[in-house]
């Protein structure tokens, strides 16, 4: 069973308030306009990915240069870099972990599956983040850990969650991705032929469909019946 990280598990926006602190320090720019700046950083680069933009050769040094030239950003590529790797240091553990990750994460290791992430990166490497999921203590329930700029693919290309049914030596009919991106989570894990589940916090409700393999869910609390109704355990 994949999840995705930030969105999913992780809080991305306490990360990223923890990196416009280190831009602060080093740029004098106020902590509040520098995370308005990396807002509209992540932006473009969203943007960028869907106009198929980003090198996938190079995912993090192509995504940092699309940040620079195309939201204008008053601080340079080596300053982002730094930042991020500050904040993966400096920020509270703490704020990190969305409800109910841990809680989660056992039971669905409990009942015997097998858990890996599959993630894709921006403005740092996967390799932070492995280190931001050991800090936070997540790390424990992911041996296996896929990342796009490792593997050289993005979510939703089915090269990247080939590579993490691979590792987990599991069929796509026997696995299933958890995400908070219908176009990346959603769409990556159907086009796998693996089961999709979205988590909707602004959703009305709950919906799942056996058929389609499809579930949209308003919390992570709910993956592991959705989980259950998916796939066979």
């Amino acid at each position: 069973m994949s999840f995705d990280v930030w969105g999913t598990l992780l809080d991305v926006n306490a990360f990223y308030s923890s990196a416009a602190n280190a831009l602060s320090e080093i740029t004098r720019i106020p902590h509040r306009r520098a995370e308005e700046l990396l807002e509209r950083a992540y932006r473009e680069v969203k943007a960028a990915r869907l106009r198929k933009l980003i090198d996938e050769q190079d995912v993090v040094g192509s995504s940092i240069r699309v940040a620079v030239e195309e939201a204008r950003l008053p601080f340079t590529a080596h300053d982002l870099k730094w930042a991020f790797a500050r904040a993966a240091n400096s920020v509270d553990p703490s704020l990190l972990p969305l409800d109910g990750v841990f809680d989660v994460l056992q039971t669905l290791t409990e009942i015997g599956l097998k858990l890996a992430v599959t993630s894709n990166v921006v403005f740092w490497p996967g390799a932070l983040t492995r280190a931001v999921m050991d800090r936070v203590g997540l790390s424990r329930f992911f041996r296996i850990q896929v990342y796009a700029d490792e593997v050289r693919s993005l979510k939703p290309d089915p090269r990247i969650f080939a590579e993490v049914l691979r590792a987990a030596n599991a069929s796509p009919e026997e696995a299933a991705h958890v995400g908070d991106s219908p176009q990346e989570d959603l769409a990556g894990a159907l086009a796998s032929n693996m089961a999709g589940i979205l988590i909707s916090r602004v959703a009305s409700g709950t919906y799942l469909d056996k058929h389609l393999r499809i579930a949209v869910v308003k919390s992570l609390a709910e993956v592991p019946n959705a989980v259950s109704r998916l796939i066979a355990l």
